[in-house]
């Protein structure tokens, strides 16, 4: 996946992924309003799985319930689709993710600033001093 996010360009070589967090929901499962961590360079990106569900964007996410938010832009997620965050919706923007009906999994690829790497960080040796001709075709 990592290879098919940079060779079609969803992100920069600058940004080839050295971390995931992959996330399993069942019904009713959700994620509260946050900001990523700036320890991770931005842009970064999440891949849907299983089924569709939204995300909630906004500077202010009102909580009006139990998995349920109000915020200034509800945008959905298909499955097999690609978030890419960067800018003022990764960096000002809280995001959400209200109470998913159906069983989803989500996966975030994100780049650590190397300055915040914990101690004896080490990458995967086919991921280090990577560059744009590294990367087979998409195809």
């Amino acid at each position: 996946m990592i290879n098919r996010l940079i060779t079609s360009l969803v992100l920069p070589i600058s940004c080839v992924p050295d971390s995931c967090i992959i996330n399993i929901y069942e019904p009713g499962d959700c994620i509260p309003p946050h900001i990523d961590s700036h320890d991770f360079i931005r842009p970064f990106c999440t891949v849907s799985f299983l089924s569709k569900c939204n995300i909630i964007f906004g500077h202010k996410i009102q909580i009006v319930g139990p998995g349920e938010f109000i915020g200034s832009a509800s945008i959905p997620l298909p499955v097999g689709s690609v978030l890419v965050l960067n800018g003022n919706g990764a960096n000002l923007a809280k995001h959400c993710i209200p109470a998913v009906s159906y069983k989803r999994i989500s996966v975030t690829f994100r780049k650590m600033d190397k300055a915040k790497r914990p101690y004896n960080f080490k990458l995967d040796s086919k991921f280090q001093n990577i560059n744009s001709s590294d990367f087979s075709d998409a195809s």
